[in-house]
């Protein structure tokens, strides 16, 4: 019998929350402490990486790290020699952009590559886990900590070993591993049956013993559970995941109970999206209620089809995006072609594209005019750019042009990669809106 050999899986949350990332600003680079807690769960930084061009070099070897399954070891072995080859290794003299003065700092080295591996991809793995207890925390309500037991384990974490809160207890927005660099903590799922079984009961709350720091670059002071390291004391994947308040301003023409609804709905099928991989559409009701939920097959998981003649009249089209690019062709004729009253899509990164149709006109007027015309005009500039940023741009352009000629109402939240793209093509996001093709 021929040998099977069993691979791990990629982390296809881990994944998501990584690529969703933007860069760090330039002056947020120099110094860990510049870009700090949260920060870190919308853009990627490593210190003293300043180019452009060293940053990229080192968050695609973190992608393949994630993706293809490599040890840290050969990640290191990897992206070695290119940082050697752009510059950056060993001693340099560097001008502190915050204080104006001029030091010797580290560069690259085979230590620091290890630093920088470990913790993006523990806290990579720590936010994809979290997104994974997001959506399946109904079975499984209760997490408990665990310390792994290993020579180099922190005494400072012992006092959380084995203690057990539910899911949403507040504790895991300030103590969810890793609560250092290097530290090996993570959390179990457990069921109620378990808890049971196992004869465990929830831990009653937990005095953080919270001690005062200040951040000697910004000046800003804060209270860090002890033992948890500065930086270390959030849940990135809570961050990643939160709405805020973006929702609200988006939906200027929901009740608070539709808003309520339909926040509920999207925050799901975006769960759902980084878990499977596949788009999902909810169609409701003019009142939020969901009537018909639809998932793309695994062959085609970009691409759920159905029925536009049986949408209900104001109904609100509700899905997942694969990508995290704005409308597509079919999604604005899901809205235009039917009496809906908006369309309403969530990405893995957390972009969020919403429109409301203003008035009645069918797709292929509204579309024609911008399509045709404005593609041969750029093409040469949208085929220049890598892939997929080209479409991205040109489908944002074509939402902004759609709202300029008061065909819908056009809302979006963009991750912060997206966020960057548009900010970096602006003058050729504005003249694609704002050109004037011959007749």
């Amino acid at each position: 019998m021929a040998k099977i050999e069993l691979k791990a899986l990629p982390h296809r949350e881990a994944i998501e929350y990584f690529r969703s990332k933007g860069f760090a600003a330039q002056l947020q680079r120099f110094h860990h402490l510049d870009h700090f807690r949260e920060e870190h769960a919308r853009d990627f930084v490593v210190a003293k990486a300043m180019r452009d061009d060293v940053l990229t070099a080192i968050r695609e070897e973190v992608d393949r790290l994630l993706a293809e399954g490599k040890t840290v070891q050969q990640a290191s072995a990897d992206l070695a020699p290119r940082l050697k080859e752009l510059g950056w290794w060993g001693r340099s003299i560097q001008t502190d952009p915050l204080t104006g003065e001029t030091q010797e700092v580290q560069l690259g080295s085979m230590r620091r590559l290890r630093t920088i591996f470990d913790t993006n991809m523990r806290t990579a793995h720590a936010a994809g886990h979290w997104a994974s207890i997001q959506r399946t925390k109904r079975a499984l309500p209760y997490l408990e900590y665990v310390q792994i037991e290993r020579p180099t384990k922190r005494h400072d974490h012992a006092r959380f070993h084995r203690k057990i809160w539910h899911v949403d207890d507040p504790i895991w927005r300030r103590i969810y591993p890793p609560n250092g660099y290097f530290c090996g903590c993570t959390v179990h799922q457990l069921t109620e049956g378990q808890l049971r079984r196992e004869g465990k009961t929830v831990s009653p709350p937990l005095d953080l013993e919270e001690e005062p720091w200040t951040n000697k670059r910004t000046g800003e002071s804060f209270m860090v559970p002890a033992g948890v390291n500065p930086g270390f004391d959030g849940n990135p994947g809570a961050a990643w995941l939160d709405l805020g308040q973006d929702w609200d301003r988006m939906t200027p023409d929901l009740t608070p109970d539709r808003r309520a609804l339909e926040r509920g709905i999207i925050e799901g099928l975006r769960l759902r999206r980084v878990g499977d991989g596949r788009e999902t559409l909810v169609i409701t009701d003019a009142a939020s209620q969901p009537i018909k939920m639809i998932t793309a097959e695994t062959a085609t998981p970009d691409s759920v089809r159905f029925d536009l003649s049986s949408a209900p009249t104001d109904a609100s089209f509700l899905h997942s995006h694969v990508s995290e690019a704005t409308f597509s062709r079919a999604d604005l004729q899901m809205l235009l072609d039917t009496a809906g009253h908006s369309v309403t899509a969530i990405t893995p990164g957390g972009s969020i594209w919403r429109a409301v149709r203003t008035r009645n006109v069918i797709y292929t007027e509204a579309v024609k005019q911008f399509g045709k015309s404005r593609t041969l005009m750029f093409w040469e500039e949208l085929k220049a750019l890598p892939d997929p940023e080209g479409q991205e741009i040109f489908g944002h352009a074509r939402m902004l042009w759609l709202e300029k000629q008061g065909v819908l109402t056009y809302h979006f939240r963009m991750s912060a990669r997206v966020a960057q793209l548009m900010e970096r093509y602006a003058d050729l996001l504005q003249r694609l809106v704002n050109a004037r093709p011959e007749t």
